[in-house]
């Protein structure tokens, strides 16, 4: 006797368990922040890590304040970036308030350490690009955590679903 239903039966194995919750995906502008932030985050420990390396180099050169800064500021910025990848990753509700530390952080210190850190006049001759960079930075962060899908991405989850 043939059995006409199995086809029915092999396509219902390859569905999902009904039991499951079902998250929204990642929005694009989220997805967005998430990168710019593992790049700040990778930048940090490699400046931590190459002023290792490279420190009778910095030392020779620079004042010894500056290299135990470098050390710290690399440490820190790869630091900073982890609770927000971490809330990425997990869907925390705290996420967008870290992110908006964050967004702020980064640029500031980027700025802090140009006005009074840079000699180079070679660099006067960007600061119109930056600023126009660091203000649409901004305008992404914004928009990204104002918009419904990533308000919706970051709802609570149930207690059962930890």
């Amino acid at each position: 006797m043939t059995n006409y239903n199995k086809h029915m039966i092999d396509q219902n194995d390859n569905h999902r368990d009904p039991t499951q919750p079902i998250y929204p995906k990642r929005p694009i502008l989220l997805t967005i922040l998430l990168w710019v932030f593992i790049f700040w985050g990778a930048m940090g420990w490699l400046r931590f890590a190459m002023a290792l390396m490279q420190r009778s180099l910095i030392l020779e050169v620079l004042a010894p304040g500056l290299f135990s800064y470098m050390l710290t500021a690399g440490i820190i910025n790869g630091l900073a970036a982890l609770p927000v990848i971490w809330g990425f990753v997990r869907r925390t509700t705290w996420t967008p308030t870290v992110i908006k530390i964050m967004a702020v952080f980064y640029p500031g210190l980027y700025w802090l350490e140009r006005v009074f850190l840079w000699n180079d006049p070679n660099a006067q001759h960007n600061w119109p690009f930056m600023l126009l960079l660091t203000v649409l930075w901004f305008g992404l962060v914004i928009w990204a955590l104002r918009s419904k899908r990533s308000q919706r991405f970051f709802k609570q989850r149930d207690k059962g679903d930890e």
